[in-house]
């Protein structure tokens, strides 16, 4: 009788220990259902967050793209011209220059103008040599010299990517183009109606994603636009 007593008021060490080893299974098996959760949450952000960026990437490129513009008070052939459209294909990453009336003025009795170049280019990562970022290069006005001697901005446009290619299509001869430039006496003396931009990033698995955007050119032939030297 006093030992069934005893055995009715409380649990045996036994008891105890399995009790306290099923709530530790549970327990670890709640864990790990949570930080599985909150990885698969964690990686579709980013991923989510990666689509954002090239998506808003190519919009940019593709409005900018859009204002291009050349003059036709320079003459065909030189090197160092005010205006130019100029796409240079690569193996992986293409390069792409051109003239435009979007800039936008920042700094008051400053020697800038409504029009400069913007280019487009890869450059490796400087923390990180085994990515590659977009670049984004303007310049605050116009001038007849070599591009990198001309004062600009240089950002970066999207990064980690792992291709970048460029389309022209051109109208007369309707046919789609690899490269365009207007500075070459050989080259093309007009705008192509339409860029198409491919950009190619790497998914969460490590596989290749492409999107593609199209810009529509609304200036073609030469515009009478004689920037004031100063």
């Amino acid at each position: 009788m006093t030992m069934r007593s005893r055995r009715q008021h409380g649990f045996t060490l036994i008891e105890i220990m399995l009790a306290l080893a099923l709530m530790a299974f549970l327990t670890s098996l709640l864990w790990g259902t949570f930080a599985q959760t909150a990885k698969v949450k964690k990686r579709i952000e980013q991923a989510q967050d990666r689509t954002h960026t090239v998506r808003v990437a190519l919009m940019r490129m593709s409005r900018e793209i859009e204002m291009a513009f050349v003059s036709a008070s320079e003459a065909i052939g030189t090197q160092d011209r005010r205006t130019m459209f100029s796409g240079v294909s690569h193996a992986e990453f293409d390069e792409l220059r051109f003239s435009w009336f979007g800039h936008l003025r920042f700094r008051a009795d400053q020697a800038e103008g409504d029009t400069a170049l913007v280019s487009y280019f890869a450059q490796p990562d400087p923390d990180d040599s085994l990515l590659t970022n977009i670049m984004r290069r303007e310049t605050r006005r116009l001038e007849s010299k070599d591009v990198k001697l001309i004062p600009g901005e240089t950002y970066i446009l999207c990064p980690a990517i792992s291709r970048l290619k460029f389309a022209y299509y051109d109208y007369k001869q309707k046919d789609w183009r690899e490269e365009w430039d207007t500075t070459k006496a050989d080259g093309q003396t007009y705008l192509p109606t339409q860029v198409r931009i491919s950009l190619t990033v790497l998914d969460e698995q490590g596989k290749p994603v492409t999107f593609t955007s199209i810009a529509r050119l609304h200036t073609l032939e030469k515009v009478d636009y004689r920037p004031t030297k100063s």
